[in-house]
């Protein structure tokens, strides 16, 4: 009985919430903004959530022939949000903020896409951040 309310009155962390209900989605597709000044291959990323920890997840970043491997942070966000953050080590501008959100316009429905958001580039220490790709997740079946 004091188990179950305590249960009850404990505050429950979005994050851990997003875990047990809705996983991070497997592959991000990343689309260049129209202001960003590098030059971008087809990039994507592969995200996954480690058996030790609900907080975390690996995240393989494939650009071109090009892969960079890391460990992001989910961190909580509002209903219907995932953001991941985290840096790549040894890349220029390695810190990162990718956000994705589940409420997608109807046009984004009819193209498959699941969630959509941004990912943002910079550094973290001088809170200098660039929108660098358009962020979305497709459903099975769309290519």
């Amino acid at each position: 009985m004091v188990h179950k309310i305590f249960s009850e009155l404990r505050a429950h962390r979005p994050y851990t919430l997003l875990h047990d209900h809705d996983s991070l989605p497997e592959k991000v597709w990343l689309y260049p903004e129209e202001g960003w000044a590098r030059v971008c291959c087809n990039s994507h990323w592969l995200l996954k959530t480690p058996w030790w920890s609900t907080r975390h997840c690996y995240i393989l970043e494939v650009e071109g022939t090009k892969k960079h491997r890391t460990v992001g942070r989910v961190l909580p966000a509002r209903a219907g949000e995932v953001v991941v953050e985290g840096s790549f080590r040894g890349v220029t501008d390695g810190d990162f903020r990718l956000v994705l959100t589940s409420t997608v316009t109807p046009a984004d429905q009819q193209r498959g896409y699941l969630m959509t958001g941004s990912l943002e580039k910079g550094d973290r220490k001088l809170g200098r951040w660039q929108t660098t790709h358009l962020a979305v997740t497709k459903r099975s079946g769309f290519p």
